[in-house]
Formats: C-alpha cells, sequence, structure tokens
C-alpha cells in the first residue's frame, strides 16, 4: 500500500523554492519518493511511502515535517533578500 501527502503553497518564488528542494529529494531513502515542480506561483510537492508497517507512517509524516521546514527556510532566505 502506497501513503501519499501532497503539499500545494502559493508563492511568487516557486521555480526558486522547487530548486532548493532539489538536493534533499535525491538523498530520500529507497521507499520513499519525494516530487516536488512549480506551475508559475505554485509549489506542489507530492510524497509517497510504501506503507508496509505502522512506522512507515511516521516516516510519511517525518518528511512532510522534514520538507515544510526546509521551505520555511528557503522562504525566509528568499525573504530576506528583498530586506
Amino acid at each position: 500500500m502506497e501513503c501519499r501527502a501532497v503539499l500545494k503553497l502559493p508563492s511568487r518564488w516557486a521555480e526558486a523554492l522547487v530548486k532548493s528542494l532539489e538536493p534533499d529529494n535525491i538523498t530520500a531513502p529507497p521507499n520513499v519518493r519525494v516530487e516536488c515542480r512549480s506551475a508559475g506561483e505554485l509549489v506542489e510537492c507530492t510524497i509517497v511511502v510504501d506503507c508496509r508497517e505502522p512506522r512507515d507512517f511516521l516516516r510519511l509524516r517525518n518528511t512532510v515535517d522534514d520538507l515544510l521546514a526546509n521551505l520555511k527556510a528557503a522562504l525566509e532566505a528568499l525573504e530576506s533578500l528583498e530586506t
């Protein structure tokens, strides 16, 4: 069974945010897929985890938490360039 989470974030820096996440997505564990793309001013990230055991649900949640933390850090860095 697959567990899936989709995150959508509107941002004028959508393309830059997606590029900032690329290194993290490359090193995802084998049973975790993270795909992020930008469409105009929207970041859309899909996280898919092979959920065969209860702990895999936690892996999905932890991956979402990591992704949100990385998005927040990248967004704050981009916003600081405006000041």
